[in-house]
């Protein structure tokens, strides 16, 4: 179980990419200063895949969505050394939405006292939200257990351009435009904007999931 003030302070993380791939890029949002303040939001996207490096800084989030986006040229292992450590050091707990960013952790050849921090943080989100499904009397049976299904119950805002599902679609037209013409001000308007929609489906994702576990931790205590 997460506690309030975890949930409020905690670094909530998504992988994007392919299914049986590594990941082509990792999201990570979480509240700036001690006390974890909401009017003081970060976001971090480390860019894994080298063919989308062309793409860094070229857009950012909407205006209003956070007060920090930064984009970085990272390998798997870079951004989870930095997250874990980063973690520790502040005492945050790292919450996914299941234990799929886990896996792809443990396949990043981290060294044993890295991947040690990051599994002493790790908390498997749906495991809070579910327990507050129960307590409300909702129905968590297996296929049930969507992130989008938990976002509006909690009342969180789904713009239009959140694309549940378009990931591996959006991902493969961003990654052929790129491959044929080289850089961001090449790209279709059509491919331009599914880069956008991907960086904002990730947001909103680590966003959203927080959102969801402060309302289920809040519910709980």
């Amino acid at each position: 179980m997460i506690s309030p003030n975890e949930a409020q302070r905690a670094i909530y993380i998504d992988f994007e990419g392919f299914k049986g791939k590594p990941p082509s890029f990792f999201g990570w949002v979480w509240a700036i200063g001690r006390r974890g303040s909401d009017g003081n939001l970060a976001c971090l996207h480390d860019i894994h895949d080298e063919s989308l490096w062309p793409l860094l800084d070229e857009i950012t989030l909407d205006p209003g969505s956070v007060g920090t986006h930064i984009q970085r040229p990272y390998s798997v292992a870079q951004s989870i050394n930095d997250l874990a450590r980063r973690a520790n050091k502040q005492g945050r707990l790292i919450v996914s939405w299941s234990t799929h960013e886990l896996n792809k952790i443990a396949e990043s050849e981290l060294s044993p006292e890295v991947f040690h921090l990051f599994k002493d943080n790790y908390r498997d989100g749906k495991a809070t939200a579910k327990k507050w499904f129960q307590h409300l009397g909702l129905s968590t049976a297996s296929q049930s257990n969507n992130l989008v299904r938990y976002l509006e119950q909690a009342g969180y805002p789904l713009s239009d351009n959140y694309g549940h599902g378009q990931t591996t679609k959006r991902l493969k037209s961003v990654l052929g435009g790129i491959k044929h013409k080289g850089s961001y001000g090449n790209l279709t308007t059509h491919q331009q904007e599914n880069w956008k929609g991907l960086l904002d489906h990730n947001f909103v994702d680590c966003h959203g999931l927080r959102h969801v576990i402060k309302a289920a931790a809040k519910a709980l205590c």
